[in-house]
């Protein structure tokens, strides 16, 4: 399964970013991913996520059939726990 990270383009911000915090979870529970950069600022600029998502919060995750995660502490939470997936009946 190959999901989408949807972060800011702000790559170069690190500690307490919820962009940072969700890539680096990811990337510390070796899960395949592609990056998905949108404006870092101001969100304003983010038509792009709103039309995908209805909201123009980042980051979020997502998944193959459609889903989305939000929150950057869900997201690095189910990373550690290995259960980084959509939810059952999402389709």
């Amino acid at each position: 399964m190959t999901m989408k990270l949807h972060r800011c383009s702000a790559t170069f911000v690190k500690g307490p970013h919820p962009c940072w915090k969700a890539q680096k979870a990811l990337d510390d529970a070796g899960v395949d991913y592609e990056v998905v950069p949108h404006a870092a600022f101001p969100r304003s600029r983010r038509d792009d996520v709103e039309r995908l998502t209805g909201q123009r919060k980042l980051p979020f995750i997502e998944f193959d059939d459609g889903t989305f995660l939000f929150d950057s502490s869900e997201i690095a939470a189910r990373a550690k726990a290995g259960t980084l997936q959509p939810a059952p009946g999402a389709d």
